[in-house]
């Protein structure tokens, strides 16, 4: 059986075609999905998407089973688009049955398998998310930028860049080697500070400061130390807290973050440890897309998992 999995997000897609599990053919896109305030726009995920995976389909392939995308913005999704996308991709890959679920369910089921436990992901935000794989399934954080994303990377870029600032005011817990980064970086504080009240991606831009952050600590440098630290145990916290109860004790992890330096990866480990089993991710989300799309294909996903499916036929 053929099996399509996408990971779609706000910068690009990517998507693979497998034959009873065995990835056969990939492709991906830099076209963005766009998402505003009033959710994903139905028509460019549809202009994104269809010829992406139709592109994945050659001559001869056989029938596709079942497609599962994993989507940012996932939860902005509105009641047309739900209806639509699944129609689009099925009609562009003869799909039986389509999945449509969060970027973050994909990443799930590609670090950790078709299993109970929690996953971390841990980019620019940050989110856990844990199951039972019995029906109970718990979110911890992913509240964005604003007020929360905890040890995610604009939060902890807006920590590094805050004690920039105390070191610039003279206060205690500033660090004049982050401030001589983020001058060499961002140019003027005052034209950063004003910069970054009328941008769109500013938690981008702050997600930009972790490298200064991580060089700081690489130098030895103790606020960055213990920054990079902080944002390890804000991670663990919600890894752990992901655990439904009556879940296996397992946690595994994924994201670009988790590369930012010892002291990060140091705190992770040492408190997931202490209250579970800390796994290397199995594979991407496009694996856990995949995943999904067959357990979808032989009715075997769990129950009040979150995700819109829809059979075509």
């Amino acid at each position: 059986m053929l099996t399509i999995g996408l990971d779609v997000g706000g910068t690009g897609a990517r998507a693979a075609l497998a034959r009873d599990g065995d990835i056969i053919a990939t492709t991906s896109t830099d076209r963005p999905t766009r998402i505003g305030s009033g959710g994903v726009d139905a028509g460019n995920a549809i202009a994104v998407l269809t010829p992406l995976v139709r592109g994945l389909i050659t001559d001869g392939a056989g029938p596709v089973g079942a497609i599962a995308a994993g989507l940012t913005g996932f939860a902005l999704l509105g009641d047309d688009l739900r209806v639509r996308l699944p129609q689009a991709l099925a009609e562009a890959t003869g799909a039986a049955t389509v999945v449509l679920c969060s970027d973050m369910l994909t990443s799930y089921a590609g670090a950790l398998g078709l299993r109970g436990g929690a996953v971390v992901a841990a980019g620019t935000g940050a989110v856990a998310l844990g199951s039972d794989w019995q029906g109970a399934w718990q979110r911890v954080d992913g509240w964005g930028y604003l007020l929360g994303d905890a040890g995610g990377g604009s939060w902890l870029g807006r920590a590094g860049m805050q004690a920039a600032l105390r070191a610039a005011d003279g206060r205690p817990g500033g660090s004049d080697r982050l401030l001589a980064a983020l001058i060499e970086q961002y140019g003027d504080p005052v034209a950063l500070v004003r910069d970054l009240a009328g941008r769109d991606d500013r938690a981008g831009v702050m997600a930009g400061f972790v490298p200064a952050i991580a060089a700081a600590a690489a130098a030895g440098d103790p606020v960055a130390g213990d920054l990079l630290a902080d944002a390890g145990t804000q991670l663990a916290t919600s890894a752990l807290a992901a655990l439904p109860p009556g879940a296996p004790p397992e946690i595994a992890y994924t994201g670009n973050l988790f590369q930012a330096g010892p002291a990060l990866w140091g705190a992770f480990h040492d408190l997931v440890s202490a209250g579970a089993t800390l796994l290397k991710p199995a594979g991407t989300a496009v694996d856990g897309a995949l995943r999904l799309a067959q357990g979808a294909a032989a009715g075997s996903l769990p129950p009040n998992a979150p995700l819109h499916l829809t059979r075509t036929r």
